[in-house]
């Protein structure tokens, strides 16, 4: 539908098993993850690796006009919003990182906004997204950089549940940590050791979502030391503890026969 001038969409979408997909338009597209039981969702855009993992409720990807966007995921059911936003009116500048698996409530909000029909919000939308685009420009990273932090990426989240330090990853990429840190940051907007904490929030919230494990459990199986620090980690990253998380998107899930 046309809301705003902007076209939105509400869409379910089931997958049996590994499924991938791509998006390559005129327009950009905004996705905006609501629910549902992807274990893995990997991501690229023009080649170049932007998110991989458990994806979480409130999460959006932005696909840029005449970018490449590829997209892999194992089974389940999914809900999410997509919003198509002319290129004219949204210019996104060439150096901005890629907004994948970003998270902001207050955009989130005027996405749902969008999706109940209320035109206003497309103006602000836009230019939120126009702001947040332009706090995002970083340095080029050199291609060969690039190939070492996207396999670095696959390096930690096959061990989420065990303990990481900086030297590690650095030894693993083949830099120093001080190197690492700078072009990781670069490339991701984060520190490798923020990276890794986000990583174990988004797989303990799907845990949360789709196993019937205690909060304890859950942090020992995502590399916290205890169910007190995933307790802290939960009300600093997304203001609410694992408990309050399980009640409010467990029965937010995609339903057998919904859609």
């Amino acid at each position: 539908m046309e809301v705003g001038g902007l076209t939105v969409a509400s869409i379910i979408n089931r997958i049996d098993g590994p499924a991938s997909w791509t998006i390559e338009r005129d327009v950009h597209v905004l996705i905006l993850h609501e629910a549902g039981s992807y274990h893995w969702l990997e991501t690229w855009l023009d080649g170049r690796r932007t998110s991989l993992g458990d994806p979480v409720p409130g999460e959006m990807w932005l696909v840029p006009a005449g970018h490449f966007y590829r997209a892999e995921a194992k089974g389940g059911a999914v809900r999410y919003i997509e919003v198509a936003i002319r290129a004219d009116r949204l210019p996104v500048p060439p150096r901005a990182r890629a907004l994948s698996g970003y998270h902001s409530p207050p955009m989130a909000g005027l996405v749902r906004a969008l999706a109940a029909g209320e035109a206003a919000a497309a103006g602000e939308l836009i230019a939120m997204l126009a702001e947040t685009l332009d706090g995002a420009i970083s340095p080029a990273v050199p291609p060969a950089i690039a190939r070492r932090i996207d396999a670095l990426m696959t390096f930690i989240q096959a061990r989420l549940e065990i303990a990481l330090t900086s030297h590690d990853m650095a030894a693993e990429a083949g830099m120093s940590v001080n190197s690492l840190i700078i072009h990781f940051a670069r490339a991701t907007g984060l520190t490798p050791a923020q990276y890794v904490l986000r990583q174990r929030i988004r797989r303990a919230c799907w845990f949360l979502m789709n196993r019937p494990l205690t909060v304890a459990e859950i942090a020992f199986a995502t590399g916290f030391s205890s169910h007190a620090h995933l307790c802290t980690a939960f009300r600093g990253k997304l203001g609410m503890s694992p408990g309050q998380w399980r009640r409010r998107f467990a029965s937010a899930m995609v339903e057998e026969g919904e859609g």
